[in-house]
């Protein structure tokens, strides 16, 4: 869909409209070069975690980042040489004071974050060029990656606060005396100028914190531009931190992380879904920007943002649960089977999981396994919709194993292959503690199917069935023993191996049906065999491909022997034979078709239902 008719676009340009015409607060102007700017300059930019763009007013008007800089170098200084040694230049604490405070803390003699112009001078000395010509051009390159395109220097504004940055001077000297900051101090300064310098508008920022709410991958690039944790530390600074000394009154009522620049930039990050970003220069009295701030907290309430908000826990992780009784395979059973099944179904319960899985749903999936567990023996997980699982879990699911298998039971998982990291680690967690890993299948269909046969094995009686003669087919039920010997001479004798195909999809000059009389054949949707859906595995006693045969009509997918298959084959043209000969027996025959067809019908229809 085109962004600019969504509703999402429509919220956003209601927004500017109602907000455009506040002309309160005031431009920056201890910075000469920012006391330029046009006070109705009024852009909103938002960008999804899929990379989707909303735009609306000056977004793409070029400013400087200034101090929304911060948590970007501290990202980097994080990255480049690690969270031990970044913390003993800079702390985390929330301040009361100024941003440009020229303070420390009194217990440590460091800064109180690396939000404030203290800790981001000392954060901007921890750089190291690396293969750069300068510390900045490496600052610049991750900027760069950030917004997902090359960013450039305000060279002068930069000019402008470096002939006027007495003030960050002094921040630095008393750094360098209290031993924060080793190098020559001109040098840092620099850098940290230059960093607040760089060129942004309003479609940078919110690529910038769509990049923090996607775990660190630019959303319209692809690309990682920083590791999860350090996104979590970042983040939480930006809450506590990111706007200065109004950071409580932001949090209680907007709820984002955020950080704002006094060139008029605001950038605000909904973990996992977006980033905002609004660009006004007019101020209020924090340094904040005065429409940003109104429009942050406006579409926070608008759409229920907040972090803090109940709504915001995931929905429960169980999204169906039943019993075999009500889940079975796609593999048509004998009466026999089918009774084993209906009386003990009840013993394997069937799980179907959903969304992403917490701690919290963890510790719920684990209440619901462990509930009345002594009175079943399977217990499948289908992770089919789930879409992940914190690692976190991992610990609470191998507990969960070893706890049910305690009760006499077995944890089994259906397409765990969809979340490969996660399952790894789960096997590397069992596996350092010598414990054996639970079974899981690719899909939950062969899951069912492996839960019914372990129930038959225990509680019934799995018969091989021989080779069925015609008159046992359920194609010749209430026939003469004349119509079946009739029926046998229009029948051609036909013989599969394991794996070998019987019918494909595009065969439309096959015109012929099969009448099972040993081994099983399996029916998938589609064309190959290669990730398709299994509808039905048909025993022996079955019928294979009348439906297209006598409806004229292509078949809707392709069969393929399950195991060794004998069968007879009859044709179209010795059908319209027998029709002549003996119409009694064909509408007999015609009759048990649609019995079978009942029971495969019966049997899809429960399958999607499910």
């Amino acid at each position: 869909m085109d962004p600019a008719f969504s509703p999402v676009q429509q919220l956003l340009e209601r927004l500017h409209s109602r907000h455009a015409g506040d002309d309160s607060g005031e431009v920056a102007s201890y910075i000469p070069e920012l006391a330029t700017a046009d006070p109705s300059w009024f852009g909103i930019t938002l960008v999804t975690a899929n990379g989707t763009v909303y735009e609306v007013g000056d977004t793409r008007r070029q400013f400087t980042i200034q101090s929304i800089s911060k948590p970007l170098t501290y990202a980097l200084a994080l990255e480049a040489i690690g969270e031990e040694e970044v913390r003993r230049h800079v702390d985390v604490e929330p301040s009361g004071d100024a941003f440009n405070s020229i303070t420390l803390q009194s217990g440590t003699g460091l800064p109180p974050n690396p939000m404030v112009n203290a800790g981001a001078i000392a954060t901007a000395s921890l750089i190291e060029p690396l293969g750069f010509e300068k510390p900045i051009d490496r600052i610049l390159n991750e900027y760069s990656a950030f917004a997902g395109r090359e960013l450039t220097i305000d060279e002068a504004v930069f000019e402008s606060e470096f002939r006027t940055g007495s003030r960050n001077r002094a921040i630095a000297y008393l750094l360098q005396n209290s031993g924060v900051i080793e190098d020559e101090v001109e040098g840092v300064v620099e850098t940290y100028f230059r960093q607040c310098s760089t060129l942004v508008d309003c479609r940078d920022l919110a690529t910038i914190a769509a990049t923090l709410a996607s775990n660190g991958v630019n959303p319209v690039t692809g690309s990682r531009v920083l590791r999860e944790e350090t996104v979590k530390n970042v983040l939480s600074v930006m809450a506590s931190c990111g706007m200065y000394d109004a950071a409580g009154d932001w949090f209680y009522s907007v709820g984002l992380p955020a950080k704002s620049g006094v060139a008029g930039g605001i950038i605000a990050v909904l973990p996992g879904q977006l980033g905002i970003a609004v660009y006004s220069p007019p101020l209020d009295e924090h340094g904040n920007s005065v429409r940003g701030v109104s429009v942050c907290e406006e579409i926070s309430g608008l759409l229920d943002l907040h972090v803090m908000t109940p709504a915001r826990r995931p929905p429960p992780p169980v999204r169906d649960e039943r019993t075999l009784v009500e889940a079975r395979s796609m593999r048509l059973r004998p009466e026999a089977e089918q009774d084993v099944l209906s009386e003990f179904g009840d013993r394997v319960r069937v799980i179907e999981l959903q969304g992403e899985i917490t701690f919290a749903g963890g510790e719920m999936l684990t209440r619901t396994v462990l509930e009345d567990a002594g009175e079943t023996e399977y217990t499948l997980l289908d992770l089919g919709a789930v879409r992940g699982i914190n690692p976190v879990v991992v610990p609470i699911a191998s507990d969960l194993i070893d706890s049910y298998a305690e009760l006499g039971g077995e944890i089994l998982f259906s397409a765990f292959d969809r979340l490969p990291e996660i399952r790894e680690e789960l096997a590397r967690f069992r596996g350092a503690r010598d414990l054996e890993m639970a079974k899981d299948f690719p899909a939950l269909d062969p899951a069912l199917e492996w839960c019914e046969r372990q129930l038959i094995e225990r509680h019934g009686r799995v018969d091989e069935p021989g080779e069925l003669s015609l008159a046992q087919h359920g194609a010749t039920l209430g026939m003469s023993p004349d119509q079946v010997s009739r029926l046998n001479q229009h029948l051609e004798p036909r013989s599969y191996a394991v794996g070998e195909q019987i019918y494909a999809a595009e065969d439309d000059d096959v015109d012929e049906m099969l009448l099972v009389s040993s081994g099983d054949v399996n029916i998938f949707a589609g064309e190959t065999t290669g990730g398709r859906h299994r509808i039905a595995t048909l025993p022996a006693g079955m019928t294979l491909n009348e439906v297209p045969v006598i409806s004229r009509k292509s078949r809707l997918g392709f069969s393929q022997a399950d195991t060794e298959v004998t069968a007879w084959a009859l044709s179209n043209e010795s059908l319209q034979q027998l029709r002549a000969e003996d119409p009694d027996l064909v509408c007999t025959l015609f009759e048990n078709f649609l019995k079978m067809l009942s029971v495969r019908i019966g049997h899809l229809v429960k399958d999607l239902l499910r």
